[in-house]
């Protein structure tokens, strides 16, 4: 089961006991690199690109599915990135535990909050919809992600109007989508929970974020999103210094930012302009956009 990778340009918090209803608005792009996910004999254990981890999102799924006594596999994900670098792969690795789990267990044990009246090895809309229900409970639960999951789900270039359940987003239609390239240069990692918990933080990313869904509304454009992703980054100080200035080395294209929330790099651009971009960035990765 692949699951696309995701990259935030911009997010404002929204917090609610009810996980389902904590989440994030804001805009980002899935890329057609990501995390794929298999199940193998074994006994509950996770391991990420072979090395076995602790990764609180696969565990607290297979909390919610009731298997934590049951499992009788190991979950083995393969990614392209690693974790803690705003690419949202721990959303990846929810939604793809969810997915590959439900399709090997029943679900008699789940938790009592989840609608599983429907879930069985079919795996309609309605199933599918509680399955992402599972997997943004754990994200959120574990602090690692606030909309990454909503945003898997749908894929392509996502604006989300609303956090959390029940999902409000437009996926916009972009035309000659295939003309861009998405660049992805990673510097290391920084832990999404140290910003999300953190009060001064989450005032500076709402107050900065407050106009942004709207202005992206008005013009949905890959160029408008670049833009404003990039004013979300410089004024809210989640970029650093280094980062701002290769983004703006990187004016020529339809823009580049900061991955949020990640010490990441993004910037997208057209193939007539990829050459150029690509000799700016250190170690880039191209990616296309995932729909």
């Amino acid at each position: 089961m692949f699951i696309p990778s995701h990259i935030t340009g911009f997010f404002k918090i929204t917090r609610h006991e009810n996980l389902l209803k904590t989440g994030s608005t804001g805009a980002g792009i899935t890329l057609n690199r990501g995390v794929s996910t298999k199940l193998v004999e074994g006994s509950g254990n996770v391991y990420f690109n072979d090395e076995k981890i602790d990764l609180c999102p696969s565990k607290d799924v297979i909390h919610y599915l009731g298997l934590k006594n049951e499992l009788k596999h190991d979950i083995s994900y393969i990614s392209d990135f690693p974790l803690g670098c705003g690419m949202g792969t721990s959303g990846c690795c929810a939604l793809g535990a969810a997915y590959e789990l439900s399709s090997t267990y029943n679900f008699k044990n789940m938790q009592n909050d989840i609608d599983r009246s429907n879930l069985d090895n079919k795996k309609d809309e309605s199933d599918i919809s509680e399955l992402v229900k599972i997997a943004h409970k754990a994200e959120v639960r574990c602090n690692t992600g606030l909309g990454d999951v909503i945003a898997q789900h749908t894929k392509g270039f996502v604006i989300r109007k609303s956090p959390g359940f029940p999902i409000g987003v437009e996926s916009v239609d972009i035309k000659n989508m295939d003309e861009y390239n998405v660049l992805v240069d990673i510097f290391g990692k920084k832990e999404t929970d140290t910003v999300i918990n953190d009060p001064s933080w989450i005032e500076k990313i709402n107050v900065t974020s407050d106009e942004l869904l709207g202005k992206l509304l008005k013009k949905p454009t890959l160029e408008n999103f670049m833009e404003l992703s990039y004013y979300f980054a410089k004024n809210t100080g989640l970029a650093s210094e280094e980062i701002i200035e290769i983004c703006d080395d990187l004016r020529f294209t339809a823009g580049a930012s900061q991955a949020m929330l990640g010490n990441a790099i993004f910037c997208i651009c057209k193939d007539e302009e990829l050459n150029d971009a690509v000799s700016i960035l250190s170690n880039p990765v191209v990616c296309k956009i995932y729909k």
